[in-house]
């Protein structure tokens, strides 16, 4: 048996490639697919199945580029009523594909379409080597529940049951799930990318946890963001995403024309670090740096409708920056600025600042009362560590709460170390209209390196 995992940072996003004497299986690709074509080329293995363990709600899948590349069946469960040409599961259903024989167990609750598939080598005998546990068993927790509010309850009851499923599977069972730590698809995610369901049923909370009730409480209480795309990216999973070949490939504008576009109502996304972003960018714009989780921001905070314009630190980030959009189903982008804010700068147009200053000075003016600061990173983080001045409010979030800071002292933003906060302060300053907007550089990993109090919780 030939087997492959493939780990995308930022989304914390694990997929596989597994191949048998003459033929492999991918399950839960991504949207960039070369990657298992590669994968597939190296082990000299056509492609001929897709597995998705679940509509994925936090990205977008690769399942229809790929069919369409090699001509794969995608299987998936019959609940995810999936509108795309597939073969369908029925709960139990085993289908042998070469020398793997594979069983679909459903196991709704992280979503109500979630399936385990449990995997024999028969090269080796029908005892079962290994399973897919999508975001149903994570190792060291088990997926959220919570992404249908209307359902949560019920969702959250029938996970307890689907693990009771899962745990049974037998403890020499190696545990392929479909996320690792960073992702929000659950609260406790091990950076650990693999295990056995024996090391789970020793050491993973969601397994411990009993009776239903308390489980139930548990997996409702605490769990991090839920960003806005993860039920948007559900929906185009299960219609089938549109193939890449079919989108509108963005071209390059002078400033005039970028200029044109922007006041004709397209979105300006800035990739570029904070540094250069704080120093000018263009009015409007929005701060999200591909240095930091900058797919997931960005499905979490751009408008699906709007056309999006790109600027970049450099052309060769463009591939890059394409990627991370359209992984999160964000795929109208028109265009980027050519020659980048060095061009924008040279026409003579307007840009717009802002303040950057480092954690000492930050020190400073919090003792002299000089600002408020505001801490944008998740609540986990905030109330494991955080500066005993901050008020808690996720990046995201200042879409709307922007306007608790109107009026009164500047307002500096902090999260672990910019990225997140330089998109706060961009939504503050594009909001509000005000312009002692800050980014605080560093950000707390530089203030606790400095040696500087911090408090927990609610302190």
């Amino acid at each position: 048996m030939e087997f492959k995992q493939v780990y995308i940072p930022g989304l914390a996003h694990c997929s596989y490639v597994i191949g048998g004497r003459h033929e492999c299986i991918v399950v839960d690709p991504a949207r960039d697919i070369q990657q298992y074509l590669d994968i597939a080329a190296s082990f000299n293995l056509p492609i001929t199945s897709i597995i998705e363990t679940h509509l994925h709600a936090d990205f977008i899948s690769g399942h229809m580029e790929l069919a369409n590349r090699t001509g794969a069946t995608i299987y998936i469960t019959k609940q995810a009523h999936a509108a795309y040409d597939h073969h369908g599961l029925d709960d139990g259903e085993t289908i042998t594909i070469d020398t793997l024989q594979i069983k679909m167990i459903d196991t709704p609750g992280h979503t109500p379409d979630c399936a385990v598939y449990v995997v024999s080598d028969l090269e080796r005998g029908p005892i079962p080597a290994l399973a897919f546990t999508g975001d149903t068993l994570l190792i060291g927790d088990a997926g959220r529940p919570d992404l249908f509010p209307d359902k949560k309850y019920e969702l959250a009851a029938d996970l307890y049951g689907s693990l009771r499923k899962v745990e049974t599977i037998g403890d020499q069972v190696e545990v392929y799930p479909a996320h690792g730590a960073g992702s929000l698809c659950g609260k406790s995610l091990s950076s650990k990318l693999s295990s056995t369901i024996g090391t789970e049923r020793l050491y993973n909370q969601a397994l411990l946890i009993h009776p239903r009730d308390a489980f139930i409480n548990s997996f409702l209480e605490g769990m991090p963001e839920a960003p806005d795309h993860f039920s948007r990216c559900s929906e185009i999973n299960r219609r089938g995403p549109a193939l890449l070949s079919a989108l509108q490939q963005p071209v390059g504008y002078n400033p005039f024309e970028f200029l044109q576009l922007v006041e004709a109502g397209h979105l300006v996304v800035d990739t570029r670090d904070q540094l250069p972003f704080t120093a000018a960018h263009i009015p409007g714009a929005y701060g999200l740096s591909l240095k930091g989780n900058y797919a997931t921001f960005s499905g979490w905070v751009l408008p699906p409708d709007l056309p999006l314009l790109l600027v970049l630190e450099d052309t060769e980030d463009l591939s890059r920056a394409l990627r991370g959009l359209r992984s999160v189903g964000l795929d109208n982008v028109a265009g980027y600025l050519e020659g980048g804010m060095e061009s924008w700068a040279a026409s003579g147009l307007k840009t717009a600042r802002m303040e950057s200053i480092s954690v000492m000075e930050l020190k400073e003016r919090l003792e002299s009362g000089e600002l408020v600061l505001v801490d944008t990173r998740l609540k986990s983080e905030y109330d494991e560590e955080h500066i005993p001045q901050a008020v808690h409010a996720p990046a995201p979030d200042l879409r709307y709460r922007y306007r608790e800071w109107l009026e009164g002292k500047p307002v500096a933003f902090i999260c672990n170390t910019g990225s997140r906060s330089l998109l706060a302060a961009s939504l503050m300053l594009n909001l509000s209209g005000r312009k002692d907007v800050i980014n605080v550089i560093g950000g707390t990993s530089a203030w606790v390196n400095a040696g500087y109090p911090t408090v927990k919780g609610g302190e």
